[in-house]
């Protein structure tokens, strides 16, 4: 039988093309890495590389090697991570969720239906959150779009509209309401840790320069003692404490409000079913 470290260092070497650079990477000496690909040819008692002028590349034999020991390497990190997954769901839940604040409210119901179990939440959007659901790293997920999905059952849950946070002193303090377009110029607080509002925010507002803050006490600090404009949301305003020196306003375009759907896999939907009649009383209220 190879052994796996055999294999990681023989694709390292496909990957980077010589014996110092694949070394580097491996963080290990370059004669030690030569030691190990004689041996992987000792072990499987065929030549896989061309030696000359103290150069060496891959022979024919040796790019098939590489190429099954990536392979094999991807399908033991997915052994792995299922593993993971499946010990994960026997112990815990993992919820994640493309915004904080659905998060933060479903957190209580979770613990009040599964209170027995370790539960972790993560912040993430995109690809990442839909694979996560999928693999099994996530056990339930929070999107921002309903998901035309056979795999995955959906419930509709809140909708969230952003809002800008101004000084009173601010020129655009008197509107009702504004757009993204409006807001161009500006030099704007951005907390990091808001999902997937974070790119948009990014993607309608190129020409504002953005503050961003990763820790939230800092963010709240610099929203109270400073003039600049910050974001804020319709649902964030009905459960949070607000600075009285500033305005609210509702930013008034289509991808500023998002509906969000809680969702897991159809498989478990009897395991999550009492969660999500949770989840629909709350909503009715």
């Amino acid at each position: 039988m190879i052994e796996m470290y055999l294999l990681e260092q023989l694709a390292a070497f496909a990957q980077y093309g010589t014996l110092t650079g694949a070394a580097e990477a491996l963080h290990i000496s370059q004669p030690a890495l030569t030691r190990s690909m004689k041996k992987l040819e000792n072990d499987l008692g065929i030549t896989l590389f061309e030696r000359n002028n103290k150069k060496i590349h891959l022979n024919e034999t040796g790019k098939l090697a590489a190429a099954l020991a990536q392979s094999q390497l991807e399908q033991n990190k997915e052994m792995v991570s299922r593993l993971i997954a499946f010990d994960r769901s026997l112990h815990s839940i993992g919820i994640a969720s493309c915004a904080p604040k659905p998060m933060a409210d479903l957190m209580p119901i979770l613990q009040d239906h599964f209170g027995g179990m370790t539960i972790f939440s993560e912040l993430v959007y995109g690809e990442k959150l839909i694979n996560g659901l999928k693999n099994g790293m996530y056990h339930l997920a929070v999107f921002c779009e309903l998901l035309e999905d056979k795999e995955v059952l959906c419930q509709r849950y809140i909708t969230e509209h952003l809002y800008v946070s101004l000084p009173k002193n601010h020129r655009l303090a008197e509107r009702e309401s504004v757009r993204f377009g409006d807001l161009a110029g500006e030099k704007f607080l951005l907390y990091q840790h808001i999902g997937f509002w974070k790119s948009v925010c990014e993607k309608y507002m190129k020409d504002t320069s953005f503050i961003i803050q990763p820790d939230r006490d800092s963010f709240m600090e610099l929203v109270q003692n400073t003039d600049y404009p910050a974001f804020s949301s319709d649902t964030i305003l009905a459960s949070e404490y607000t600075p009285e020196d500033r305005i609210y306003i509702p930013i008034n375009e289509e991808k500023a409000s998002y509906t969000y759907y809680v969702a897991c896999l159809n498989k478990d939907k009897h395991k999550y079913s009492s969660f999500f009649s949770a989840v629909r009383s709350t909503v009715i209220k």
